[in-house]
């Protein structure tokens, strides 16, 4: 059923075929995207399954590595560095000031997978 709130403007076939085309380009990258994360899924689980017949992982040790890099990216995306130049607290994941482009007091933390 139409929502009869909802307004088309049908003097406007450009807008409509604009429009037409923008859903099927989002529709595109959610596929895209979604066949990446199937992807991965199953590269986790493959790598999963190495380190617990290869190593003895179990899946409890899984667990709580992943509650350690959950809270460990946490802890790197909630952390602020001021900047020598300005003096403006910026998140400390940044390698410059966000204002200035200065260099950040302290150590910037890093991870390959930020």
């Amino acid at each position: 059923m139409i929502d009869p709130d909802i307004e088309i403007n049908v003097e406007s076939p450009e807008l409509t075929r604009a429009t037409a085309r923008q859903a099927e380009n989002n529709d595109e990258r959610l596929s895209k995207l979604e066949q990446k994360v199937k992807t991965l899924s199953v590269i986790n689980e493959a790598l999963y399954n190495i380190l617990a017949t290869k190593l003895n992982v179990s899946e409890a040790e899984l667990t709580a590595m992943i509650e350690q890099v959950d809270a460990n990216r946490a802890n790197r995306l909630e952390a602020k560095s001021a900047c020598r130049s300005c003096g403006r607290l910026v998140p400390s994941i940044r390698q410059k000031c966000m204002y200035c482009g200065g260099v950040l007091l302290g150590n910037v933390q890093t991870s390959p997978f930020d």
